[in-house]
């Protein structure tokens, strides 16, 4: 990994980022998402409200435009480019190894913070010392809901959500129970697991339970990570008032034995071998 921060460059990747004393640190990883980040850096800033906030952008792919843009705009945030593309659960590992701020927040580069939902997210966290993360609630980009929250994975989810059996039974009680479709999505309550779009956690509790699991290169890792805080003692909340837009490509969960959908059917199954105690049951 090669590391940038304010566009200087660094030769040792462990002198970033610096150790700060913020309430909330950002980490996000671009792996082609050059088109959305202007979007994604400008909400942050402008709505980042009570709360101070430090970001660190990762590069996957070392895209010369992004570097142009931090560069131009966001000067004041930390950037990393990587030599060769590395795994979300590595990224972001990397990111809050090296931090010292209250709470970590892993945050997608499709994304565009609301006014107010860092200070709610926030706020919530601080009003509830028994949590270990929190979720926000995610919109699609044209304002519908987005159930990002779901309970943790089934036989019968993984066959009706993720295979074309989807076709004829993603709509049935058992699927609409485990996308948790049936609740009123403007109140608070514990949840089992959130997207990896937007985690935010308790700084000591990343340290406790450790980070994402990297044997997942892609996809589970938040679902990993979620039911190992879980295991610890920690609950989970969904945090309705702070909202995030999140330009989610729902059709992708319609198109099966695509490269993608392979990797996703892959960390699936070591999530089963892993916790086959949590999984393996029918509902």
């Amino acid at each position: 990994m090669s590391a940038t921060t304010n566009i200087e460059n660094r030769s040792d990747a462990s002198s970033a980022p610096s150790a700060t004393l913020d309430d909330v640190h950002i980490a996000i990883v671009s792996h082609g998402h050059y088109r959305f980040l202007d979007a994604c850096l400008t909400s942050i800033f402008e709505h980042a409200g009570r709360a101070s906030v430090a970001v660190t952008l990762i590069d996957n792919i070392s895209d010369p435009n992004v570097a142009e843009l931090v560069d131009k705009k966001f000067g004041h945030i930390t950037f990393w480019t990587n030599d060769a593309p590395r795994g979300f659960a590595e990224n972001n590992n990397a990111v809050f190894e090296q931090i010292h701020s209250r709470y970590c927040f892993l945050l997608n580069p499709d994304t565009v913070v609301h006014p107010g939902a860092l200070d709610a997210l926030t706020d919530h966290m601080d009003q509830h010392a028994e949590l270990g993360a929190c979720a926000p609630k995610l919109l699609n980009a044209d304002g519908s809901l987005q159930l990002n929250c779901r309970k943790f994975p089934s036989i019968s989810s993984v066959l009706f959500r993720r295979t074309p059996l989807r076709i004829l039974f993603g709509n049935t009680a058992t699927a609409r129970r485990y996308s948790m479709a049936d609740w009123d999505h403007n109140s608070c309550r514990s949840i089992d697991w959130m997207f990896g779009a937007g985690i935010f956690a308790r700084r000591e509790v990343w340290e406790a339970v450790g980070g994402l699991d990297t044997d997942m290169f892609l996809f589970c890792e938040d679902i990993d990570w979620c039911l190992r805080c879980h295991m610890a003692g920690w609950d989970i909340h969904y945090v309705p008032n702070a909202v995030i837009t999140h330009d989610f490509d729902e059709d992708k969960y319609n198109r099966y034995f695509t490269k993608g959908r392979m990797k996703h059917y892959k960390t699936m199954f070591q999530f089963f071998l892993k916790y086959p105690r949590y999984c393996l049951r029918w509902a």
